[in-house]
């Protein structure tokens, strides 16, 4: 009697604890039917297949327009549902597919996941596994049936496969069995691989299996097969990566040309729908083996099974590819620079903006009508109360946004989208928030929603700056006078507005001297780093003769920039001797008894600089004494200074021999450099000169005239 109540204490507990997770189970359901993504109707799009056992079903969301494929909810199901004639994938066209996928919330615990799978099964919408008393999960209603252990080739565990086909699976649950006891219990496909994955082959190619041998000693020899599945495209995560009770996004693109499909994972936000990187994948489809007859049509769909454990796995499209295919994107303005503001971009605070929600219309089976927008647009902006919709056809139309609230507007369009009317803008005005400190704006995910289509767009992440007044003042006064080779200071003052906080080494100064942009550089932060004071010093060898302009302003780090003050620096021209050689010098020369001219040497060095005001003149005067020796011997011959074909003697008294006039710039007049060796001074020595050693000094007079 104990032992019987105590056994029904036992069973009591069990059921309790069973009835739980059922419990729990139908919640999960009925929570991802409340939290479905927006997505659209699957009526005439969508059909369970025409197996008996098929339990896969399309249902109703508590999102408006939006219906799921229901693949599997409960123990040892199979589902299927897959597209209707109208709706097959064109393999001769690029196409694109995006969609939500559900795996129920049980983690470790979840079992088997499901497949999206394109098939040319001669079955049609009959296409199944060929189970035989029991659903295997392992199959995920697509792959093999590995029930039979004595099976030493893959080619019937290939056969009882949906044929013609490929998939790419979502398994939750791992199947890793490798030993003789569990041969035939379809439970090995995954082998060595570490968690939950995605992963792609073709479930009819007896290449995609492996057979491996099991074998046991006692209690009496024997042995048996299991299959494993090469896995093509993985990408593995922990028991998060699919049953964590979040919808995961798919974005599925085919390239007709290549024959390649890449498969996009988690490229979606489940709470916000922003855009996200993702994980991609993409495989090279062999079409001979899915559409053998070369029709360029595939029909595709989902499917799912169930063992002993199960998750609820759910379906809502997005996107049917050839259906419509439509895109939209965002511009933000900045209707004061007319700059775009792209991501990580600055937005000026108090500019005004337009933000542009365009759709575009590309192709497809059907027009893109009743569209429902639902925009949430971005915080840190003061809108409009009306926005404009503006068709490609002409017609516009008017939104009132002064029920708007959080930001989120949401209205009809009233045209449809096609071929003969593709675009629609819808567009936003207003000023950009007035703030005192940087404000960084993340996404914004909006949709436009039709019963054939969904589309989403976010706006990109950017700055609104602080619009702030810098004044910059110069307690320099507006000139100064130097004298040549001297520098001079600027010292200058920025005030920025109260409550703001900036400081000295925030604010950048940017100089600009006769035009010439300077280096720019930050004000140092000093003894008080809130002062707003700094010098800017133009050293002499900046400086020009007469008038020079510096102006400067200071942009702080929000590129808000000061008012420009000008500052004048006056250098007095001057009219001197820049370069005048010390020592200069003619070549040695060998008497010959005859009168002749000996030439200079190269260390002869006269150059006059002239920053005096345009057109005031000079001249240039020349004396010398004898050439004599070192004991006051006269040299036979005489220094000449030739010009053109004249020659004058050199003597004591000054002679002119140039004069100029200075013009709007420094002025650097080369004496020396004009002459040749006939021009110039020129020594000629006597026919009776005598050997030696002759020096003389020669005196250059530089004359301000008149």
């Amino acid at each position: 009697m104990k032992l019987k109540t105590w056994l029904g204490v036992v069973f009591g507990l069990g059921a309790a604890v069973l009835g739980g997770s059922v419990a729990q189970a139908d919640t999960d359901y009925d929570n991802a039917l409340k939290s479905a993504p927006q997505g659209i109707s699957l009526e005439n799009i969508f059909t369970p297949g025409t197996t008996s056992n098929n339990q896969a079903a399309v249902v109703d969301t508590n999102t408006a327009g939006t219906q799921a494929a229901k693949v599997n909810n409960g123990k040892k199901q199979f589902g299927a549902l897959w597209s209707t004639a109208d709706n097959s994938f064109d393999l001769t066209k690029n196409e694109t597919a995006s969609m939500w996928l559900y795996f129920g919330n049980t983690g470790k615990k979840a079992a088997d996941g499901m497949a999206l799978v394109f098939q040319n099964d001669g079955a049609g919408l009959a296409a199944s596994p060929a189970y035989g008393k029991t659903i295997s999960g392992e199959t995920l209603g697509v792959w093999g049936v590995d029930t039979d252990k004595k099976q030493s080739t893959a080619d019937k565990l290939a056969a009882s496969a949906i044929q013609n086909s490929w998939a790419l699976e979502f398994d939750t649950h791992l199947n890793t069995s490798s030993n003789y006891s569990n041969a035939g219990d379809a439970d090995s496909f995954d082998g060595k691989l570490k968690g939950p994955h995605l992963a792609h082959n073709y479930p009819g190619e007896v290449s995609t299996y492996q057979m491996v041998k099991a074998s046991q000693l006692l209690p009496l020899p024997a042995s048996g097969y299991y299959a494993t599945q090469t896995h093509e495209g993985t990408i593995v995560g922990d028991y998060t990566l699919l049953s964590n009770g979040a919808w995961h996004h798919l974005t599925l693109d085919w390239d007709a040309a290549t024959k390649q499909m890449t498969y996009t994972f988690n490229d979606k936000d489940p709470v916000t729908g922003n855009d996200q990187v993702g994980i991609s994948e993409t495989a090279d489809l062999d079409l001979t083996k899915i559409d053998p007859d070369n029709s360029g049509e595939i029909r595709w769909g989902f499917t799912g099974a169930t063992g002993d454990s199960y998750e609820n796995n759910l379906v809502v499209m997005e996107k049917i590819p050839g259906l419509v295919n439509a895109k939209a994107h965002t511009t933000l303005t900045d209707l004061q620079t007319n700059q775009a503001i792209g991501n990580g971009d600055v937005l000026q605070g108090t500019h005004k903006f337009r933000l542009d929600y365009q759709l575009d219309y590309q192709d497809g089976k059907q027009s893109w009508k009743d569209i429902a927008a639902k925009i949430q647009l971005p915080t840190s902006l003061n809108y409009d109360q009306t926005a404009t919709i503006r068709y490609q056809n002409g017609t516009t139309a008017n939104v009132s946004l002064a029920d708007m609230t959080d930001n989120q507007a949401a209205f009809t369009l009233g045209e449809a989208l096609s071929t003969d009317n593709a675009t629609a803008t819808i567009s936003f005005t207003g000023t950009a928030a007035d703030v005192k400190a940087p404000v960084t704006v993340d996404a914004s995910a909006s949709s436009f929603t039709a019963v054939n289509g969904v589309v989403t767009t976010d706006t990109s992440v950017f700055t609104v700056n602080p619009t702030l007044e810098l004044t910059l003042f110069s307690l320099s006064g507006s000139s100064v006078q130097v004298e040549p080779g001297e520098g001079a200071t600027f010292k200058g003052l920025v005030v920025i507005p109260e409550g703001v906080n900036l400081t000295n080494t925030d604010m950048t100064v940017h100089p600009t001297l006769n035009g010439t942009a300077q280096d720019d550089f930050k004000i140092p932060a000093g003894d008080d780093n809130s002062s707003g004071r700094f010098n800017y010093t133009v050293t002499a060898s900046q400086l020009k003769s007469g008038t020079n302009t510096l102006k400067l302003n200071v942009e702080d780090p929000y590129g808000n920039v000061s008012n420009t003050v000008t500052y004048t620096i006056t250098v007095p021209g001057q009219l001197l001797f820049q370069q005048v050689s010390s020592k200069s010098s003619f070549e040695a020369t060998s008497l010959t008894g005859a009168t002749q001219k000996v030439k200079r040497t190269k260390d002869w060095q006269v150059e006059i600089l002239d920053t005096r005001e345009a057109g005031a003149e000079w001249s240039l005067q020349v004396a010398g004494t004898k050439f004599v020796t070192a004991d006051g011997k006269d040299m036979a011959g005489s220094l000449y200074y030739y010009d053109s074909d004249q020659k004058s003697p050199v003597t004591s008294t000054p002679m002119t021999v140039m004069s100029g006039t200075s013009s709007d710039k420094d002025d650097v007049t080369d004496v020396v450099g004009g002459w040749d060796d006939e021009a110039g001074l020129v020594l000629e020595v006597d026919g009776d000169a005598v050997q030696g050693e002759y020096s003389a000094s020669i005196t250059w007079t530089l004359n301000n005239v008149p």
